[in-house]
This record gives structure tokens, sequence and C-alpha cells, in this order.
């Protein structure tokens, strides 16, 4: 009984535990994203490192401004080249804002930000079930600061992989 007991317990915590690594995120018949998946909740894995490392893993925005400039497209344009290199990676679009604005308004333009950094690729040909966005606004900052410096690094568009 005590076996039991401790099996059904290791079972319930599994099923409660919404981090997600690996296979578990890929759909089965589409080849990207499962429809389950939750994004705000993902660990780290090779392929995250490994963009990373490319140092072409975020664009940078103007203020209040969605639009992206020249940089912006050739750091996009090695993202397409990377995840043609890496046809199994799912990537996160993350869009952020600085701190001036309000939550509300900062999340729009957050959602604008990752969005257009989505089109880009898409229009470079890389299937749509592989991407995904989100906007923290100005929640979830790169660099704490309340200058310049620090609001224009925290105006941007991480695409993350997966």
């Amino acid at each position: 009984m005590r076996k039991l007991l401790i099996l059904s317990a290791c079972v319930l915590l599994s099923a409660c535990s919404s981090t997600q690594t690996g296979s578990e995120l890929y759909g089965n018949t589409t080849g990207g994203w499962r429809d389950d998946v939750d994004i705000t909740n993902l660990q780290a894995t090779s392929l995250t490192k490994a963009l990373q490392k490319t140092g072409n893993d975020t664009v940078y925005f103007s203020f209040n401004e969605a639009t992206l400039d020249g940089d912006a497209k050739s750091t996009l344009q090695q993202q397409v080249e990377w995840l043609q290199k890496n046809p199994n990676a799912l990537v996160v679009i993350e869009g952020r804002c600085d701190e001036r604005g309000t939550r509300e308004y900062n999340l729009a333009l957050g959602d604008k930000r990752a969005n257009a950094a989505r089109s880009y690729l898409l229009a470079k040909g890389i299937s749509a079930n592989r991407i995904r966005t989100i906007s923290y606004g100005k929640d979830s900052p790169i660099v704490l600061g309340s200058d310049e410096e620090s609001w224009a690094k925290n105006r941007n568009a991480k695409t993350v992989a997966y």
C-alpha cells in the first residue's frame, strides 16, 4: 500500500510540472510547436545556447517603434540562415520595451516588435509552426537602469531557440 501511495504522489507531482524541454515541445504532425506548450516556462536547451553564441539573437528598436531597420534585418537574416541549418529548432520571439509608458501600452508595443521579427522570418521561408511570440512589455527587462543606454538595450525582440 505504501508503494502505491508513493507511486501515486510521484505521478501527481510529475503531472503538475509545466517545464517542458526537447521532444515534448514538438507537435506530432506539424513538425512545429505543440499547441499545449506553455512558452512562458521553458528551460534552455543546447539550441538556446547555440543561437545565443552567434550573437545574433536580438534585434533592437528605436523609441516607440516596431519597425525593423537595416541592422535588425541583417541580424534576422543571420537568424534565418541559422534556422535553415537547424531545421528542428523551434523559436520564441520575446518582445520587450523600456520602462517608460504604461504596462498595457508596452505589452502592445512588445507584441508588435516580436511580430515584426516573426514576419521577417516568415517572409524568408521559415515555417510559421516553428515560431511563437510573446510580449513582456516592460516587465522583463534585459538590463536594469533608468538611462538611455539601458532603455536602448531593453527595446528589443529576442529570439530564443529550443
